[in-house]
């Protein structure tokens, strides 16, 4: 029934699906790691000597690796190998004989460079799904510009709608462009396997982190080209809904929003506010946006007098939007998300699944060390 912790039949459509993982950082890693939780055989060859760079992105560390490292690459199996030295590039290729799947996110033309490059492989492996992660795509006058999220965040203009008006230009607080850009391969892997099982031919895919970040966008880049206001930053706020934003509480953080005009009407009864709030103006959003300023002061003065539950006690009498404001640990500890089943703790450390984990995905052992299958994947 709806509301109570559901136990959903295991989901491993993968299972038999062998990927090859040369990406590193956070989105081939995270997207690699939803496809083990899925049910893939996922086999992640590294350098020898450092592997993965977010090894080392610590502290705090959990045993060898870094806390950040180890919750994007569970699930998987550890082959350390140099791609320079031949012997070892003949051993990663025979792994890839038995994969269906490579994902790589190496720099434009090192995959080649190393003999791994999807003309290659491909021509060689005719059933194989070469997908390739990026920072500007291969092509165009960016292509061997350094694809960081933050490089990305900037030249997209996603870090301009991003921050306050007076705060300057701000880096998302977590990096979702390289989370979507995961996703984003993910389909593309899925589709590709769907394809194969009828034409029985592999496929290259290319997914780019700028090209996330234009397509997340989209709904600003249209409303501009059809003569919208020039972006900028809203903070917490929506350029065309208010109330829609976070405001200061006496002991913390709220937010609550007025989706339509009925809502802001049961907004202004909740908080007492008729005649504050009552102006003929602001009957209609249009007006409410106009008097933007105006309007959220006078919410901002009333809203400091009263605590995050008192401000969710009369709102959501009143069935108006509205949310507590919370710590990451907080919200992953709570009930909300005990009841789907989305974190779970392992050896102290909080462990969040991807998004699918609530339809019965695998929950992943511990990421590996560096190298530490060698021995039983090459013998």
């Amino acid at each position: 029934m709806p509301g109570e912790p559901n136990e959903p039949e295991p989901f491993q459509p993968l299972r038999g699906i062998r990927v090859i993982d040369f990406t590193r950082l956070l989105a081939g890693p995270y997207a690699t790691m939803t496809l083990a939780e899925l049910g893939a055989d996922v086999i992640k060859i590294e350098k020898p000597d450092a592997g993965d760079d977010t090894r080392a992105w610590g502290p705090p560390f959990v045993g060898e690796d870094s806390a950040y490292f180890h919750a994007i690459n569970r699930g998987k199996r550890s082959v350390a190998l140099d791609l320079t030295v031949a012997a070892d590039r003949e051993k990663a290729i025979g792994l890839i004989a038995d994969a269906d799947v490579v994902v790589e996110s190496f720099r434009p033309g090192v995959a080649e460079r190393l003999g791994v490059g999807p003309g290659v492989l491909t021509e060689r492996f005719p059933h194989l799904i070469y997908a390739s992660i990026s920072g500007f795509s291969p092509v165009g006058p960016m292509w061997a510009e350094p694809g960081t999220a933050v490089t990305v965040e900037a030249e997209s203009g996603l870090m301009q709608l991003t921050g306050y008006a007076d705060s300057g230009p701000v880096r998302s607080g977590v990096a979702m462009v390289d989370i979507a850009t995961g996703m984003s391969m993910i389909n593309g892997v899925l589709a590709a396997l769907l394809e194969r099982t009828r034409t029985g031919k592999g496929r290259r895919i290319e997914v780019s982190l700028f090209a996330t970040a234009l397509s997340s966008l989209g709904t600003v880049i249209a409303s501009v080209s059809a003569g919208g206001p020039a972006p900028r930053p809203w903070g917490s706020g929506h350029p065309s809904i208010v109330p829609y934003r976070a405001f200061a509480a006496a002991d913390g953080h709220a937010v609550l929003g007025a989706t339509n005009d009925p809502m802001f009407a049961r907004l202004a009864t909740a908080l007492d506010m008729e005649d504050e709030l009552g102006r003929e103006q602001w009957r209609r959003n249009e007006g409410r946006v106009r008097d933007r300023d105006t309007l959220e002061a006078l919410l901002a003065e009333r809203l400091a007098l009263l605590t995050v539950d008192e401000i969710a006690e009369r709102l959501q009498r009143h069935r108006v939007l509205i949310a507590r404001v919370r710590p990451a640990d907080e919200a992953a500890r709570g009930a909300q998300a005990t009841a789907m089943g989305m974190v779970f703790e392992d050896e102290g450390v909080l462990i969040a699944r991807s998004a699918l984990g609530t339809n019965g995905t695998a929950v992943l052992g511990r990421a590996p060390l560096l190298g530490e299958h060698n021995e039983e994947l090459l013998g």
